[in-house]
């Protein structure tokens, strides 16, 4: 039997990649959004901005997708339906969204509620459609910004992650009319 040398770590960065808990996690999200919205009351907006700058600390403090994590198992591959859990772009798009949700929050407080409900609706638009459409408005603002900042010298980049997930492979089964 092979052994891993897999840490708790790396365990729970493929819980996130592969399992439902990231889908789970911006559903609850949306859904506190949507009632603050609807019910004009900002504690729910307050639930989902607690949520996601905890995120922006670290994005594996998603307390949601941990939970499902622990409940609901991944499965073993990939699969072109997965949410992609990328650390720095899902960290990167909590950073912004944290900025965007509390500057919604403070023109309610400070009067401008239609203002401030508008603002408040633009999270909560990119929190449907990461789980729904596979597209978040946040990671895409936040690679926009990293590449022009290596671009410009003012960030060295780390590393591509292009490589992440394998859909296909060229020795696999999956393309046998692309062999010679």
């Amino acid at each position: 039997m092979p052994t891993s040398n897999a840490t708790p770590r790396d365990d729970l960065d493929r819980e996130l990649q592969l399992g439902p808990g990231m889908r789970v996690q911006r559903l609850v999200e949306a859904g506190f959004m949507i009632a603050a919205i609807f019910a004009q009351d900002l504690r729910y907006a307050a639930v989902t901005f607690v949520l996601i700058a905890l995120q922006a600390l670290s994005p594996r403090w998603a307390l949601v997708a941990r939970v499902v994590a622990r409940l609901v198992h991944r499965r073993d591959g990939h699969r072109i339906g997965d949410l992609y859990f990328d650390l720095d772009g899902s960290r990167g798009a909590c950073a912004i969204s944290t900025v965007v949700l509390a500057a919604g929050i403070a023109l309610v407080w400070s009067g401008q509620a239609m203002a401030g409900y508008i603002l408040l609706a633009v999270p909560t638009a990119s929190l449907l459609m990461a789980p729904t459409l596979g597209f978040c408005a946040g990671c895409w603002f936040y690679v926009l910004a990293r590449d022009r900042a290596v671009r410009r010298g003012w960030w060295r980049r780390a590393r591509d992650d292009f490589a992440d997930v394998v859909i296909a492979r060229d020795d696999g089964p999956d393309q046998p009319q692309l062999r010679p």
